[in-house]
């Protein structure tokens, strides 16, 4: 597995999927960022398979820049990435003589681009390959044409090398249309995440509680950027100040996606310090403590902006029973829907979400009996036992 990329989803989908393609049979290689991370959780997780994992340590990939240009464009900077990853794999595998019949890449958006093909990637990426594409929906938008001739590019063109044995989709609604444009397998893979058990001892979560007191706990939790609502749930935070809800954000604060007026009423509002609010401004370093905030919580906020793909915020939302507000349109509304899970609101509406919140406070109190959410059905199809179903799909013929 090759990932060069931290944060958010990325550690955890390494050390589950390095645990499934071992229980497959497989010997893995993952080459990240962080290699400790991976190899001391199998340790301790999946101890008995531990032999058959090697982790290497790679440089995180720097994009490119012009002279007086900047950044390289799109497709350049995709193609340096292959040639990058290639280079990688070839010197490291060669110290340790093995060499891998596959190369999975857990984030696969970052390996696609238009203006490629897959002749282009083929003559550089000797490996066979394959991985999950996160964003299908994004660039269904987009339109890009070949100069002059005007004929319409594919994003796809570079998933239909020989090389490629098919890849992994997390939304339902995107895997036969990919399928039908690249003819071959596009699996559909759960939205997996770490279910350890809560630290019952973690201080952050006493304190939200001590602060709480008896109100009721709505969280915007893991990086906290204005994509994810951000803005949205401060505003409803200020506006319900009467209200018997409590909001805790806890995360890494992205300062990059807000502008410098915007960081500036955020701040503001973080050193007021009002009483029905909690900030955590930090990366929450271990699932066990991410989880027990996740428990800590009633409800989660999950109203995220521009965003059209699937989140797994949902499945730690049906693994701990707690209810979501999500935004309307695209793949977490469909699925909040079709499971019942909680509440979807137009993007960025402020007086929804706190009729949200009041809908939803009451069914908790009622012990959700008009909702009736189905978050063991959600889970169970988003677990690591499907997980492993998906790998075997894909991957199964190397065995």
């Amino acid at each position: 597995m090759f990932d060069n990329f931290q944060g958010g989803h990325h550690p955890t989908y390494l050390r589950i999927f390095s645990k499934a393609f071992l229980e497959l049979g497989y010997k893995v290689i993952v080459f990240c960022l962080n290699p400790d991370d991976v190899s001391k959780w199998i340790d301790l997780d999946c101890p008995q398979k531990k032999g058959y994992l090697y982790t290497i340590k790679v440089q995180k990939f720097k994009i490119p820049k012009l002279p007086i240009i900047g950044s390289l464009p799109r497709s350049l900077e995709v193609l340096s990435r292959w040639q990058y990853t290639a280079k990688v794999i070839k010197e490291e595998t060669e110290k340790i003589q093995i060499f891998p019949d596959l190369v999975f890449f857990p984030w696969l958006d970052s390996y696609l681009s238009y203006y490629l093909n897959h002749h282009i990637i083929d003559r550089i990426f000797p490996y066979y390959w394959t991985g999950i594409f996160f964003h299908p929906r994004n660039i269904r938008d987009e339109q890009h044409f070949l100069p002059i001739l005007r004929t319409p590019l594919s994003h796809y063109a570079i998933l239909k090398s020989p090389r490629c044995f098919g890849i992994g989709v997390l939304d339902e609604c995107e895997n036969m249309r990919i399928q039908q444009e690249i003819n071959k397998k596009v699996i559909l893979f759960p939205d997996i995440t770490d279910e350890v058990p809560p630290n019952q001892n973690y201080e952050i979560s006493r304190k939200i509680q001590a602060k709480a007191d008896r109100r009721k706990i709505v969280g915007l939790l893991g990086s906290l950027s204005k994509r994810k609502g951000l803005l949205t749930l401060l505003e409803v935070a200020e506006k319900s100040i009467r209200d018997n809800w409590f909001f805790v954000f806890a995360g890494k604060l992205e300062t990059s996606s807000l502008s410098s007026k915007e960081m500036s009423i955020f701040l503001e509002v973080v050193e007021s310090q009002p009483h029905n609010c909690f900030f955590h401004l930090e990366r929450i370093p271990h699932e066990s403590q991410f989880n027990s905030i996740i428990n800590t919580c009633n409800v989660l906020f999950a109203a995220y902006e521009n965003f059209k793909s699937s989140s797994n915020i949902l499945t730690k939302a049906a693994v701990f029973k707690k209810p979501v507000i999500v935004s309307e349109g695209f793949c977490m509304d469909e699925r909040v829907k079709k499971y019942n899970l909680g509440v979807s609101i137009a993007e960025g509406d402020v007086n929804r979400c706190i009729e949200a919140l009041a809908y939803l406070g009451s069914e908790l109190d009622a012990n959700f009996s008009h909702l009736k959410p189905d978050f063991e059905e959600y889970a169970s199809i988003q677990s690591v036992e499907k997980l492993r179903t998906s790998l075997s799909a894909i991957c199964g013929n190397l065995i």
